[in-house]
């Protein structure tokens, strides 16, 4: 018995939970904007309002509206201010409120979710919920109303509100964000041209002075250079490097690291001038001291486990990226082995 009472008593409290959240979600806002849809006269005689050619508009804040006539023009749409009012509004039961307004009290009833109807001397006024303006248009159409009434003057003064200014300004303003990205990309481009030429200008006196400083070594430095070049191909690390390249076996890491020490002795300067012309990924200087040992583009392919076609491209990509032009795989053999 206990347990059936607990499960009315849980039931019961879901009811009222469903309840309060019906009415919760039929919570009548006035806020907003209304047109006038229709008026009802006592003898049962309805005048519709046609929202296109003439129609009448609300706008309700929290205790005051503003309110306009809608007619329309051959640009957009005509507002004659009417007046603003202070109004309350009194809830007397379910879409069932009185409508203080002016010191006069008018029922109000809420129709459906886009529609109420308030009672004025004998007629009922069917207002209806407008989404055809939106925050920009309602703040210069309540400006048109308090402009009107701040003048104090007796004559109806009309406001255009105008489709074509609106969409020319829309226009506007695209076409001023358009102009702005159009800048925008301009700049970057001439930017990265900056840099690029900054940097092809950098390489060029690299180039220049690297030749200048071959051409102004000694005879006597320049022979012992070619010794200490010869005397390396003599040794046991070169031979065996040699015998493996041609086989096309892997070089382990150990290997790398000699040659890499070898090269500090050998061509002291070849590694620091390459990573000066250009920053290389760890493959591309592989492929430009395979270059420098001797070995064929094919033995190259072999020992780095890549196509042919491969190490080509990495040979005539790394000629343009250094010397700014089309150049030929070959020409970058030429360039590596006079280093």
């Amino acid at each position: 018995m206990k347990f059936i009472h607990t499960i009315l008593s849980g039931m019961l409290c879901l009811l009222l939970l469903s309840c309060s959240s019906d009415e919760e979600q039929k919570a009548f806002h006035l806020q907003g904007t209304w047109m006038l849809e229709s008026v009802s006269y006592w003898d049962e005689v309805v005048e519709q309002y046609d929202q296109e050619d003439y129609t009448r508009l609300r706008i309700y804040d929290d205790t005051c509206y503003y309110e306009c006539e809608v007619m329309a023009a051959p640009s957009g749409k005509m507002f004659i201010p009417s007046g603003a009012e202070h109004y309350t509004l009194i809830e007397r039961g379910p879409d069932d409120y009185l409508y203080l307004q002016s010191d006069e009290t008018h029922p109000l009833t809420v129709r459906d979710d886009t529609t109420m109807i308030i009672q004025e001397m004998g007629r009922k006024y069917a207002w209806k919920v407008c989404h055809a303006y939106d925050d920009e248009a309602v703040a210069k159409i309540k400006g048109f109303v308090q402009s009107d009434l701040a003048s104090g003057s007796e004559a109806s003064h009309r406001y255009v509100f105008s489709y074509a200014e609106r969409d020319l300004e829309a226009s506007n303003h695209s076409l001023t964000y358009g102009l702005v990205l159009i800048a925008v990309a301009f700049l970057a481009a001439m930017n990265y041209m900056y840099i690029m030429y900054r940097k092809k200008k950098r390489i060029e006196l690299e180039l220049r002075r690297i030749e200048q400083e071959r051409e102004a070594l000694p005879k006597p430095v320049r022979e012992a250079l070619s010794n200490v070049e010869e005397q390396f191909h003599q040794t046991p690390f070169y031979l065996d490097l040699r015998q493996k390249i041609t086989r096309g076996e892997s070089l382990s890491q150990e290997e790398w690291q000699q040659i890499e020490e070898s090269f500090k002795s050998v061509y002291p300067r070849f590694n620091t001038t390459l990573l000066t012309l250009r920053n290389m990924s760890p493959l591309e200087l592989q492929v430009c001291q395979l270059l420098k040992l001797g070995a064929t583009p094919s033995e190259i392919a072999t020992v780095l486990c890549k196509d042919k076609s491969s190490i080509s491209t990495i040979r005539s990509r790394l000629y343009k990226k250094v010397f700014g032009t089309k150049g030929s795989s070959r020409e970058w053999d030429d360039f590596i082995l006079s280093l």
